[in-house]
């Protein structure tokens, strides 16, 4: 009887907006340290500060630097397509091959704790390291990989791969391939164990062969688990800096100068911090509106999005 009456009271002072106070801590973090930068950047944006020019000390603008980015930039638009075609391409692959991993290690291992443990390395991994280790291992001198790419003849003598445009961002897709496709396959792994057996078992009994069941069964169960991964990865994958600007710095000239690159350079090497808060600004934007288009695309005609 007591416990009871604990609880009653519990729910009673929540309902009376008891439970506003402790909201408050997690409502100031989010105000100081998301809606406060944010809204600084939008301000930003919308001036000529530079520091590299005296004459441009912080004036209100409007939305000047807006129509010169849309307009005026192709090395912006170079970057924004440069981003789009390497988050396709990594995440695309990432998926395909975690998903068939996740279904190899579900299908047909039962202990999978120690593999499962192994395939945690690369993506526990700080970024900055794993872009050290393959700038090491690439080196043209003396890098293991390069070393093995010339004996095979992959590479020739004189050539190394961060100085071969062409081998640049395939080799940047394949590093990002390599780190995060086991967090593609423990997520859909653990999708998987969580199906239910009965759906499955109807459809064996009713004919259904393993394709069907697939197909119909399997993937629309998953597609919860898909959209996140795939909307984490993509989101991930857009905004990807730290393993870019440590293994090519952009280059060679600007044939891996993504977008989280160019906002750098803007910023920190031009030091034309309103036009570089309008580049940061377009990140965020089509990061937006890329989640939102994709993430209404994968619950489109679903079954599990309409319930």
């Amino acid at each position: 009887m007591n416990t009871v009456k604990q609880l009653s009271r519990g729910r009673f002072l929540l309902d009376r907006g008891a439970s506003l106070p402790l909201l408050l801590p997690a409502t100031l973090l989010v105000l100081v340290f998301l809606v406060g930068p944010f809204g600084y950047m939008a301000y930003t944006a919308m001036t000529d500060l530079s520091y590299a020019n005296p004459d441009q000390n912080g004036a209100f603008i409007g939305l000047d630097n807006f129509r010169q980015l849309v307009r005026n930039d192709p090395v912006f638009w170079d970057s924004f397509w440069l981003t789009i075609r390497f988050v396709v391409a990594s995440v695309t692959i990432e998926f395909a091959l975690g998903f068939a991993l996740a279904w190899l290690i579900w299908r047909f291992i039962e202990r999978q704790r120690l593999l499962t443990t192994l395939l945690l390395v690369p993506m526990m991994l700080a970024p900055v390291a794993v872009g050290l280790i393959w700038r090491l291992l690439l080196q043209g001198d003396f890098g293991m990989v390069s070393y093995y790419l010339r004996a095979v003849g992959l590479l020739s003598q004189q050539s190394a791969v961060f100085s071969t445009p062409y081998l640049v961002m395939p080799t940047i897709i394949a590093i990002d391939v390599w780190q995060w496709t086991p967090f593609v396959t423990l997520i859909i792994l653990a999708g998987l164990m969580s199906l239910p057996k009965a759906p499955f078992e109807a459809a064996t009994m009713d004919g259904a062969g393993p394709w069907r069941q697939f197909v119909d069964i399997m993937l629309p169960l998953l597609r919860p688990i898909i959209a996140l991964v795939l909307l984490l990865r993509g989101i991930d994958a857009f905004k990807e800096f730290d393993k870019v600007f440590i293994l090519t710095g952009g280059g060679p000239g600007t044939v891996s100068e993504l977008l989280s690159i160019y906002a750098y350079r803007v910023n920190f090497k031009n030091w034309n911090l309103g036009y570089g808060a309008t580049v940061a600004f377009m990140v965020y934007l089509v990061v937006l509106i890329l989640c939102s288009i994709f993430y209404k695309a994968v619950y489109w005609k679903s079954p599990v999005g309409k319930a």
